[in-house]
């Protein structure tokens, strides 16, 4: 076995799950010519070895740190900015880790710590950052003429020791930091500070466990749209408002492992939530995962934000297919075109991490069915066709399971099939009549067929166990009131929403067309105002495709009030 002493090169490309979403073909265009113009040739020029490139990421080894410092370095300033005031939504960054270790060499890969390091590294950096190792740091002597702050000591996965991190530029977050300051008025009650494990068996290695375990939650909250983290310093400094505490602690009971945890009001000193868990301590990173998964999912359900989100959520072991999932979802929720391409690609990775994990490959479906209502015929039948296949996959290996019908819901109206989707929504609840989203989807699709009343009923009935209703439900509401006329109620729904939901894509644009269609000028002048300033090309005809609605007169209806309130066509 050879081995050698190398200074390791990890980089990943920032968002590419969106950019791909957005347009792959483009986006791979783009990652070649990067690869092919900047970064082959400044790796090579510095002495260095590209050892692989793996999808968005790639490594590379050189004979001395200054070298591939100085590369990262070239490469990341290489990548100007946009011109200020033209932001460039495709414009590829990179995240760099670097590492010196010792390395294994297998035929042109290498292997070892020193690699995982680096790549563990690289997701600590900013976007157009870089992250090095204290090995890496004390090498440079100052040979490098660069300014690193200290970063701190991170826990990072699969790594036991805990490992010293300098940060360039100087004072900038890394990817998951939390600011210490967080502005009163952005301050909700969802907000939460995950204050540090505590060790009771005074055990190193649980030390480390109870460490990671608070990382790992931070991380995974941090993907949830409806919660914040705030750090220590933010909480003693807000502590009259209203936020949440969540704490906890880990000891040893002869071969298993014991951990509680538990969620407290910090205005009221009430506890609203406490679990206790014991694993086996055979394999402490798996425990972690394991932890982190169930501690996050069970506070986001806790905190009336997750009941919807974990349906689909749950089904794997693997917390990393779990995190990217979770981050697919944050997407979804806002539900709008660019969004839900974004989910897509995030479920086809979370997917790909753990192929047997069936909730991704069904959400990808249903984003697919969604995404076909506005494109063009080809384009809509290949994503129809997709789609298709994994629902089909889905029900195959989980026949029981009533996901995959929400997914066929959203094909058949993508097929022209308004009746089939309704069956579809109608299979699911007869398989599961007590599940209120099966009722909820239900009358999502009562809404597309152009049957408002039913819709409504069925809506009622669901509200009484969803006290706090996914965007996409709200939306069908809103056009269920507008439908029948009811516009009072429907722009009351919309305002109610928009409160509650500020980010979900069709928020404001309904407020502003229900505020016209009353006479509220001034209200639908500053709502469209809100519209185009978060997407300047917005175009009335296509947020009316993206609606789904097979009523055509209805569209119509729409389309006018749209454009009444000042909105293009």
């Amino acid at each position: 076995m050879e081995r050698r002493l190398a200074a390791i090169l990890a980089a990943d490309v920032v968002g590419y799950s969106r950019l791909m979403g957005a347009d792959e073909t483009a986006t791979l265009e783009r990652l070649k010519a990067l690869h092919r113009e900047l970064v082959q040739p400044c790796i090579a020029s510095h002495k260095g070895r590209l050892v692989k490139l793996m999808g968005d990421g790639l490594l590379a080894e050189f004979p001395s740190v200054v070298e591939a410092v100085t590369c990262a370095l070239e490469i990341q300033k290489s990548i100007e900015a946009p011109p200020e005031g033209e932001p460039d939504p495709s414009r590829m960054r990179l995240r760099i880790g670097i590492n010196l270790g010792d390395v294994i060499i297998e035929g042109s890969d290498i292997f070892g710590d020193g690699v995982n390091i680096a790549a563990r590294l690289e997701t600590l950096a900013s976007p157009g950052g870089i992250c090095v190792s204290s090995l890496v740091h004390e090498s440079l002597g100052g040979r490098v003429k660069v300014d690193f702050s200290d970063a701190g000591q991170h826990n990072v996965k699969n790594i036991a020791r805990p490992i010293q991190v300098f940060r360039w530029p100087a004072g900038e977050p890394s990817a998951g930091s939390r600011q210490d300051q967080v502005p009163k008025e952005v301050l909700r009650e969802q907000s939460i500070c995950v204050l540090p494990f505590a060790n009771q068996s005074k055990d190193e290695e649980l030390g480390y466990l109870c460490e990671g375990l608070g990382q790992d939650i931070v991380t995974a909250i941090g993907t949830i749209r409806q919660l914040t983290v705030i750090t220590d310093a933010a909480a003693e400094a807000l502590k009259h408002e209203d936020h949440y505490l969540l704490s906890g602690q880990a000891r040893r009971a002869g071969p298993r492992l014991r951990i509680s945890a538990r969620l407290v009001n910090s205005k009221t000193g009430v506890q609203v939530w406490a679990e206790r868990y014991d694993r086996k301590d055979d394999d402490l990173f798996a425990v972690q995962d394991d932890l982190a998964r169930n501690i996050v999912i069970a506070v986001h359900t806790v905190l009336g934000a997750g009941s919807y989100t974990n349906r689909w959520q749950w089904g794997t072991e693997d917390f990393e297919a779990w995190q990217i999932m979770a981050k697919g979802f944050r997407e979804f929720q806002i539900f709008s075109p660019d969004s839900m391409a974004s989910a897509a690609a995030a479920f086809e990775r979370a997917h790909g991490v753990d192929p047997d994990y069936l909730a991704p490959l069904m959400a990808a479906a249903y984003c697919y069915g969604q995404l076909a209502w506005i494109a063009e015929a080809d384009e809509a039948q290949a994503l129809i066709e997709r789609g298709d296949r994994g629902v089909q996959q889905a029900i195959e290996a989980a026949p029981d399971d009533v996901r995959p019908y929400a997914a066929l819901r959203a094909i058949e109206f993508a097929r022209g099939n308004p009746e089939g989707g309704v069956a579809a929504a109608e299979k699911a609840l007869k398989m599961a009549p007590s599940d209120s989203y099966c009722r909820a989807t239900l009358a999502f699709a009562l809404v597309s067929a152009s049957r408002p009343e039913e819709a409504l009923a069925q809506m009622a009935r669901a509200a009484r166990d969803i006290p706090n209703p996914p965007g996409w439900l709200a939306q069908s509401r809103i056009h269920a009131l507008f439908m029948l006329g009811r516009e009072e109620e429907a722009l009351e729904e919309a305002r109610a929403t928009l409160a509650r939901l500020p980010d979900l894509y069709s928020a404001p644009v309904m407020n502003a067309a229900l505020a016209a269609d009353l006479g509220l000028a001034a209200e639908a002048k500053a709502l469209c105002k809100r519209v185009l300033a978060a997407e300047p090309g917005f175009s009335s005809k296509s947020f009316v495709r993206w609606q789904g609605l097979s009523d055509r007169d209805y569209s119509v209806r729409l389309f006018a009030a749209l454009t009444r309130a000042g909105l293009p066509d």
